[in-house]
């Protein structure tokens, strides 16, 4: 076998590996229960406003949020007649469909029926989302995406009561392996691109860009105005943000740096939570890397501290490992 040929063999033996050896299910299952604790949060936050946020007379009325959406997406527009034929209020009707997307959160977290629940919530999401574009952020996005993800991945199979009654298999498989490399190929391009746009912007190549935006009201959670007298640490900041998340893709894979790199990104969004006030989207994206990169590298150290009383966490030296 000649050279280039035996390169392209050894190249191919190695992908097919890398998307194929049998891993743990363990990460995916931690990704299902920092999901819903997230989502149950925020859904416990909102139930207070519920009508101002989706009703059609709230913030963001139906006829100005909903043609923003696609004609093929379900919204509250389209199902909440429907559910008015059987006598409903259209306040009932969004306070039911509310309280079954947390009940159906409750079963994703506890792993009941996990396909079951993460597609029901997916689409009730969807729903709910669609029909307040206007209100939408980043924490929307990502958790439609995490919930769809939920939804095709078999997140059930570890710490889940699936898991326990036997539903699910636990053991490493060639489809849990794929669904962590998916997860983990998608963070890398979007923290990549999420950089290198910040990139391409004045404020962040002069290193301004965190001092604006903690001075905009909106995010003023405290004063940072006494920023303008050090601006080597603004500038610091700002140029450690993009290193962060334009590294990420180089860095995150590595045994030596990986450690470091999930450390420093998650310590991005507590920042981000803590300085900027968005707890939530902080929380989801937290919850994103330490799922598909960070619990393979501090599981160890986990059961160590935590004993496995509950069979959450497998005692040390189980055979469920993360490859």
């Amino acid at each position: 076998m000649n050279p280039p040929r035996a390169w392209l063999s050894h190249a191919g033996r190695r992908v097919t590996a890398f998307v194929s050896a049998p891993v743990s299910p363990q990460p995916l299952g931690v990704l299902r229960i920092g999901v819903a604790l997230v989502l149950l949060l925020q859904a416990w936050s909102l139930a207070d406003h519920l009508t101002l946020l989706f009703g059609d007379r709230g913030l963001a009325p139906w006829s100005l949020s909903e043609p923003m959406a696609s004609r093929w997406i379900p919204r509250l527009g389209t199902v909440v007649p429907v559910l008015q034929q059987w006598g409903l209020s259209a306040r009932a009707c969004i306070a039911g469909l509310a309280a079954l997307y947390a009940l159906g959160l409750v079963g994703l977290l506890l792993g009941w029926r996990t396909r079951v629940c993460a597609v029901g919530v997916w689409i009730l999401h969807t729903i709910l989302v669609s029909s307040g574009t206007l209100l939408v952020y980043g924490l929307e996005t990502f958790a439609h995406i995490s919930l769809f993800y939920c939804a095709i991945m078999p997140v059930g199979a570890a710490f889940s009561l699936d898991r326990r009654a036997g539903r699910v298999s636990g053991e490493p498989s060639p489809h849990i392996t794929l669904s962590l490399r998916v997860l983990q190929v998608h963070l890398c391009l979007m923290y990549f691109m999420t950089g290198f746009e910040k990139a391409l912007g004045e404020p962040w190549q002069q290193g301004d860009a965190l001092w604006r935006i903690l001075m905009q009201p909106q995010y003023s959670r405290y004063d940072f105005a006494w920023l303008a007298s050090v601006p080597w640490l603004t500038k610091a900041l700002s140029w450690g943000t993009l290193v962060v998340e334009m590294g990420y893709p180089f860095f995150v894979w590595s045994r030596r740096t990986g450690a470091f790199w999930v450390v420093f990104t998650l310590g991005l969004h507590a920042g981000i939570a803590v300085f900027m006030g968005l707890w939530m989207f902080g929380g989801i994206m937290g919850v994103l890397t330490f799922a598909a990169f960070g619990w393979e590298r501090f599981e160890p150290l986990l059961s160590r501290l935590v004993r496995p009383r509950s069979g959450l966490l497998p005692s040390p030296g189980a055979p469920e490992r993360v490859g």
